[in-house]
């Protein structure tokens, strides 16, 4: 009979060498388990420092883009002017209010009324109002038609250098958002008059027709307006306006120093790139309106190469006689060809530069218009 101690002593070798089972396949585990949590500690250290790189990358190009814009704009603007200039476009944009006439007076007076320090613009031909703060989404009359329309002073005088009569026939020819056929419309009181709003992308016509719907009436007013999306490269119908507005697309630096993904793609050659569309859509505009008719084009860009560069080749290489009307604003300041308005001179409106071009008639024109006269005096 075997020993109750050796019995024991069998039972715990086999005690242990269970336990010594058991514990191996934890030791298993727990060696899976720490190699999976390195694994994804340097996993997260790879993306960690991937990430660091992209950051540092993101970093460099910012800098880069912006030390490449400061050079650029400081040979324009000058070294003193330039860092006044770029911290004013930095800033919030400043809205006016523009009145809808198609509105009620009585409702929309009574609202804009109750505007704080609510002061009318009197350098503007048409009602337009400031406030010492921010006007709200307009509400509307009884009639659905919203009252006002909060957009840049600046955006007015283009508007209004175009010198409209109630009866004209207008073309503005790059209409999106929406602003200036609004203002346009304004002025264009007689039912002889038409306006043509042009806009070729498809999400920016369709916000331009909502500006149509929103702000004039249902019916004959709105009948006057007609709104197109056509390649203003190419506009086919020749002397067909009595004024064309070019609102050319642009640089638009204000708006690219608050959106730093479109900021990056900057570059010298791209304000370059869109003269090049901005020369090609005036050169439509000025076929498109009638003899002694007039074109204003403007941009709120900033950059020379994109506002009086244009101007320059279109006086060089236009086929159609043309001339540059010059006149005197109460806000901003001339140009070589030009009007600019810029936010640093303590208004805060703009930057919008405009031109007004005046279409002549052509020189056989004129020497038929003088043959006549000598033949009649005969």
């Amino acid at each position: 009979m075997a020993d109750v101690s050796d019995i024991t002593k069998e039972a715990e070798t086999l005690n242990i060498e269970d336990e010594g089972s058991d514990s191996e396949e934890e030791v298993k585990s727990n060696r899976h388990q720490r190699q999976k949590k390195q694994n994804q500690t340097a996993k997260g250290k790879s993306v960690s420092k991937k990430k660091e790189k992209e950051l540092a990358k993101e970093k460099d190009l910012r800098e880069s883009t912006m030390r490449a814009f400061n050079t650029y704009f400081e040979a324009i603007y000058g070294q003193e002017r330039w860092p006044k200039l770029l911290e004013a476009l930095q800033k919030p944009g400043r809205h006016c209010c523009l009145v809808n006439r198609f509105c009620s007076e009585e409702a929309t007076q009574a609202t804009i009324s109750q505007f704080p320090a609510l002061e009318r613009l009197d350098y503007i031909s048409i009602p337009a109002f400031i406030s010492s703060e921010r006007f709200p989404q307009p509400p509307k009359d009884e009639k659905g038609v919203c009252m006002y329309y909060p957009l840049d002073a600046a955006s007015l005088l283009a508007v209004d250098a175009l010198d409209l009569k109630p009866n004209h026939s207008v073309l503005d020819i790059c209409a999106a958002p929406g602003g200036k056929t609004l203002a346009i419309m304004q002025h264009l009181t007689s039912m002889g008059s038409t306006l043509t709003s042009n806009e070729i992308a498809p999400d920016r016509k369709r916000r331009l027709k909502q500006v149509v719907w929103d702000y004039v009436p249902k019916g004959k007013e709105r009948d006057r307006i007609i709104v197109t999306s056509r390649d203003g490269t190419h506009w086919e119908e020749e002397e067909r306006y009595d004024r064309v507005l070019v609102d050319a697309p642009c640089s638009s630096e204000r708006h690219l120093l608050k959106d730093m993904t479109e900021f990056l793609k900057w570059t010298p050659k791209k304000t370059g790139n869109a003269s090049k569309e901005q020369l090609k859509i005036l050169k439509s505009a000025i076929m498109a309106v009638r003899v002694n008719g007039l074109v204003v084009y403007g941009t709120c860009s900033i950059s020379t190469k994109e506002n009086d560069d244009v101007i320059e080749k279109i006086l060089k290489k236009s086929k159609i006689n043309i001339e540059v009307m010059r006149r005197e604003w109460a806000i901003g300041e001339r140009t070589k060809y030009g009007w600019i308005v810029l936010p640093d001179d303590g208004h805060g409106w703009g930057p919008l530069f405009f031109t007004i071009l005046k279409r002549l008639p052509d020189d056989d024109d004129s020497n038929s218009e003088e043959s006549q006269t000598e033949s009649d005096e005969d």
